[in-house]
């Protein structure tokens, strides 16, 4: 066995690298699989791939320890998803998990592994109020933040301000509209509501449905700020990709949804990159589709290399001045995504003076 320079990037890519590299370099990728949030899919990848049992004990180990933290989370939110059953009934009488929720609620055994940060649910605005005074009486509260934060929610974001379990610390987000405030005006999201599946562990409760599930976190994950969990996020897609591409339907009905919602980069560029980072195969009538965009082709051509720059190099040891470029970029980016030009300014120079001032531990700091 050698040592060499490999990265998380490259393990997801081709996992079957693992067997090649000594102690050392493997220490070195559990060390930045968990800085990234990627233990538990790491494991489920080297099943997946009929390495597992020809890996040494102590990276098998560490990859079971990262599992056990995503079977944890899981049994979490299984029982918080049974205490908001209780508490909700009479008030509302169903809501829908989105992102790292729904896929741990989705039973995908592909998606197994997946960590999330908080839960996240979807509710209708007109029931917002009558929600968030339920839960108050019932042990949450409001997530420490600043004035000015809880104004950047009301003004810019799609949800209330977080929740937090007063006992159990479970953090939970409310979400009223699927997109952030300034997207709904470039883009439809209705559409993305027009289907859904309802796996029996989550009833009342629904998930999107896979093609708007797909559509939804490319969007979100490229009009965002902060790509701390860039490579998660993308590996993300890239499995839902592979999973959700066999069954016969779900390349045509992301095509007809992509057209329904309006101009967008996002699904482009998350096939895009996926192909470049993980060479996922892309289907003929969807590359024909993609293929006809000159803007989503020149919007690929111009931040290629930025995304790819902080995907690839999240982890602090391969950060240099072209990942901070590249942060820098896409976080102004963002902010031109999520917010008029005559806000953003102002908003750069609170939010750095509010970021240098201490914190509470739960408190939330917006890019």
């Amino acid at each position: 066995m050698i040592s060499q320079q490999v990265r998380l990037i490259d393990v997801l890519r081709l996992p079957t690298v693992l067997l090649s590299l000594d102690s050392k370099s493997l220490y070195q990728i559990i060390t930045e699989a968990r800085y990234l949030s990627l233990l538990g899919q790491l494991k489920k990848t080297c099943v997946r791939n009929e390495i597992w049992q020809d890996l040494p004990l102590f990276f098998q180990q560490q990859l079971i320890s990262g599992f056990h933290s995503y079977e944890k989370q899981k049994q979490s939110l299984e029982f918080e998803h049974q205490e908001l059953t209780k508490q909700l009934h009479g008030i509302l009488p169903s809501w829908r998990y989105i992102r790292g929720s729904a896929l741990q609620l989705s039973e995908v055994e592909a998606f197994s592994g997946r960590v999330k940060n908080n839960i996240e649910i979807l509710i209708s605005k007109s029931f917002v109020d009558a929600v968030l005074q339920q839960l108050l009486n019932n042990g949450w509260r409001y997530k420490h933040i600043t004035d000015y934060e809880e104004t950047f929610y009301c003004r810019w974001s799609q949800q209330t301000t977080p929740l937090v379990h007063k006992e159990r610390r479970t953090e939970l987000a409310i979400h009223y509209h699927l997109l952030p405030k300034t997207l709904i005006h470039k883009l439809k999201e209705a559409p993305l509501l027009h289907h859904h599946t309802s796996p029996s562990v989550a009833h009342p409760a629904t998930l999107l449905s896979p093609d708007a599930m797909v559509l939804h976190q490319a969007i979100m994950l490229f009009n965002q700020v902060d790509f701390h969990h860039g490579l998660r996020d993308i590996y993300d897609l890239n499995l839902q990709f592979q999973h959700y591409g066999q069954q016969r339907l779900f390349w045509h009905n992301l095509i007809q949804l992509h057209q329904q919602i309006g101009k967008d980069s996002s699904l482009y560029l998350a096939l895009s990159l996926c192909h470049e980072l993980f060479d996922l195969p892309i289907p003929s009538n969807m590359q024909h589709f993609l293929n006809q965009s000159q803007y989503q082709r020149a919007i690929f051509w111009l931040y290629k290399e930025r995304f790819t720059e902080v995907i690839n190099n999240a982890f602090p040891k391969h950060q240099n001045s072209n990942y901070r470029f590249a942060v820098k970029s896409l976080r102004f980016r963002g902010r031109l995504k999520r917010m008029p030009i005559y806000a953003i300014v102002p908003h750069i120079i609170k939010r750095s003076v509010l970021n240098l001032m201490p914190h509470e531990e739960d408190e939330e700091i917006i890019y």
